[in-house]
């Protein structure tokens, strides 16, 4: 698998009412390949992508409703335990 430019950013978002799961899964398929998706927990993604930060917001507000919010990180280092984090991913992607 060819791995192109990018790096990784951690999503998240919070709603008082509902899980963010699904919506956020499909608001960041919509713009990077499914292989570049990875969901680590609740409502919580690792995207791999060249879009910065505040781009990659913007994929999601759309989906969100009044009173829900999203964040988005980029980040080069990185640490990790159990299954959730899929370290052979990661290092894939140049970590």
């Amino acid at each position: 698998m060819t791995i192109g430019p990018g790096s990784l950013k951690c999503v998240t978002a919070w709603s008082p009412s509902r899980s963010l799961r699904h919506p956020l899964g499909r608001a960041l398929r919509r713009h990077v390949r499914a292989d570049d998706v990875h969901h680590l927990y609740g409502d919580v993604f690792v995207v791999y992508t060249e879009a910065d930060s505040a781009t990659v917001r913007d994929w999601l507000v759309p989906g969100l409703h009044e009173q829900e919010s999203a964040f988005v990180v980029e980040f080069e280092k990185w640490s990790g335990y159990g299954p959730a984090p899929d370290a052979t991913w990661l290092l894939r992607r140049g970590h």
